[in-house]
């Protein structure tokens, strides 16, 4: 376990910065198994933004308009800034918003990469766990290593003072996909609404203002699948980018940054219809990022916000977490079968041979950051497609506090289910296969991970009370 903050903090000073990070040519996208070629045009801009924050140390958070990475990409970012700006591990965020209509990023580091199935120069879908060339996915990761580099200096010389303030509200932007079918599992072929379902709605908002008071950072954390639109062969930020113009039209000169969730099985609501999720063109994700913008807005106009007296502490922890040790032989029909995709069948021919020769991976390095922006306001940030479930839980073990919980950041693995989810099963729990992993995760995860939080949560607190550098507040 990393840890780190031990000096006074109470003045606080910001900056932030953006640039396009779209492709200028057509490139294979992540996030649908069935698509069978590359790109074929832009609909929305995708961007790398940054705000670095500073008090009694300084903290970094990063969002990519992509659908995830691996640690090859996360650590090859991390190593970069710890080398040209002495930012550690843990002082660093990389949340990804999850388009389903961008690339999946990869770093140099050949054994940190997830294995085979995807590149962005390929064509479609590999059956294959070798042979796939990386060159352009390197070149790739260099070119948003430039970007990000860049702008965290230009943050670096641009600091200004001010203060960060929370607030939140409820919002039903969202809605879970796994109804339950009465027989102690969920309908997931296809999905179906469960309007009734659990998740966890709060929208938190952290806003920096200037020493005037006016707003300059909108940081808004909600969870959700960006997943909606019928046009999946054009590159899109999805509902995220017009929730953020949104913003940023309506307060003219402030900063807006989208914070992804915990939202594994959640999808926006207004492509549930009745029993069914229908696609929405591109005029609805339009309208609905935008209301999602609106809410936002009414809150930073007429909401209640607490300023956070900065004191910054930060920890990452990186658990195992195990799966079950399912046999080859289990794949086997669904890599014959005519009835699975194809996708299905070389993600299962995939698995039987990493099996047989001892590739297969049986256990997966997951990364949480924790971080204590002051006595009563937490972020707990997970990789992974984490449950809405999970972020339910952590707030209720964190209470009193106002925490923000983040997934897809530092890389997306795979689906993190809870220990219901992986009993009912369901897409969430059984896809574990698609990433080289042998199989479901065992239940014991959810304690490993809640177990990790406690302990880390404990170490930051008492980090502050041997400290007398660091006020308890």
């Amino acid at each position: 376990m990393a840890l780190n903050g031990t000096e006074r903090g109470r003045s606080m000073r910001f900056s932030y910065a953006s640039e396009t990070m779209t492709p200028e040519q057509p490139l294979f996208m992540h996030g649908f198994g069935h698509r069978t070629g590359k790109s074929v045009g832009v609909l929305d801009e995708l961007y790398v933004k940054v705000t670095l924050l500073e008090a009694n140390k300084r903290l970094l958070i990063v969002t990519l308009d992509a659908l995830g990475s691996d640690i090859s990409f996360v650590n090859g970012v991390k190593d970069a800034l710890q080398e040209r700006f002495g930012l550690q591990h843990e002082d660093v965020l990389i949340n990804f918003s999850h388009t389903h209509y961008s690339v999946f990023l990869t770093g140099e580091d050949t054994s940190r990469r997830l294995p085979g199935l995807y590149s962005i120069a390929q064509n479609g879908w590999s059956d294959r766990n070798d042979g796939l060339d990386y060159a352009e996915d390197v070149k790739l990761f260099r070119h948003i290593l430039d970007i990000i580099v860049r702008l965290v200096d230009d943050c670096s010389r641009n600091m200004i003072e001010g203060e960060l303030q929370v607030g939140s509200i409820q919002s039903d932007f969202a809605v879970s996909r796994r109804r339950p079918d009465g027989k102690g599992g969920v309908e997931w072929k296809p999905w179906k609404p469960y309007y009734e379902g659990e998740i966890d709605k709060e929208l938190l908002v952290l806003k920096l203002t200037d020493s005037g008071g006016a707003v300059k950072g909108i940081l808004y954390n909600y969870g959700c699948h960006p997943t909606g639109m019928m046009d999946y062969m054009k590159f899109s930020n999805d509902f995220v980018g017009h929730a953020s113009s949104f913003l940023e039209a309506e307060f003219p000169g402030a900063f807006a940054m989208f914070l992804q969730g915990c939202g594994g099985e959640l999808k926006p609501r207004m492509g549930a219809d009745g029993d069914q999720f229908r696609p929405l063109s591109y005029e609805e994700i339009t309208e609905a990022g935008q209301g999602l913008g609106r809410e936002i807005a009414d809150l930073l106009r007429v909401g209640e916000f607490r300023t956070v007296n900065c004191a910054f502490r930060t920890a990452l922890l990186e658990p195992l977490l195990y799966t079950e040790q399912t046999s080859a032989s289990f794949y086997e029909p669904m890599a014959h079968s005519e009835d699975s995709s194809p996708f299905y069948r070389g993600a299962a021919r995939r698995t039987i041979a990493a099996i047989e020769d001892g590739s297969i991976q049986d256990r997966l390095p997951h990364y949480i950051a924790l971080w204590h922006l002051d006595a009563d306001t937490r972020l707990v940030a997970m990789e992974g497609e984490v449950s809405t479930e999970y972020s339910l839980l952590i707030k209720r073990l964190l209470k009193p506090c106002t925490t923000l919980t983040l997934g897809y950041t530092n890389g997306v693995c795979s689906y993190i289910p809870t220990r219901k989810m992986i009993a009912e099963e369901g897409y969430e729990a059984a896809c574990n296969f698609f990433f080289n992993l042998r199989g479901n995760f065992v239940p014991e995860i959810e304690d490993i991970i809640v177990g990790q939080i406690v302990r880390g949560e404990q170490a930051l607190s008492e980090l502050c009370l041997l400290d007398p550098g660091v006020d308890p507040l």
